[in-house]
């Protein structure tokens, strides 16, 4: 029988292996990005948000968003635009730059990732991929 903690730290390691191959693929980009940087234009992606939102979901405070926004939208990345029910808040948006960048980031490590799971039998990619989608489940009631 296998303990909880023991996948979990399984698990751990398996991230760990993850984002290491993701990392490459952030230093590919030109100029590179740092993963906190890609996890603020996901969120982004997700639909405009203000900077107040942004601080909130990234548990930071306002001036430490400020600056990470700042440098997206000097690289063209993100842009930002006042809110139009309420003029104080400044509202941020992907750009198509923004858009694109993303999608390279994620179809280079998705085929990075893909040729080592191409390693495992069908049936173990089968497995896989129901563990990996309950488990997303599980881990989504936590948000």
């Amino acid at each position: 029988m296998t303990r909880p903690r023991t996948v979990a730290s399984e698990l751990l390691d398996v991230l760990l292996l993850t984002t290491r191959a993701f990392r490459r693929q952030l230093r590919r980009v030109r100029p590179p990005i740092e993963i906190t940087q890609w996890a603020l234009l996901k969120r982004i992606a997700e639909g405009p948000s203000t900077m107040s939102a942004l601080a909130r979901h990234n548990a930071t405070s306002l001036p430490t968003i400020s600056k990470s926004v700042g440098m997206l939208v000097r690289r063209g990345w993100v842009e930002r635009s006042a809110d139009l029910s309420d003029r104080r808040q400044m509202r941020v948006r992907l750009t198509a730059g923004g858009r694109r960048l993303l999608g390279t980031i994620r179809g280079n490590s998705e085929e990075v990732i893909a040729g080592r799971v191409a390693a495992l039998t069908q049936e173990e990619r089968n497995r896989l991929m129901s563990s990996l989608t309950r488990l997303t489940e599980v881990l989504a009631e936590e948000e």
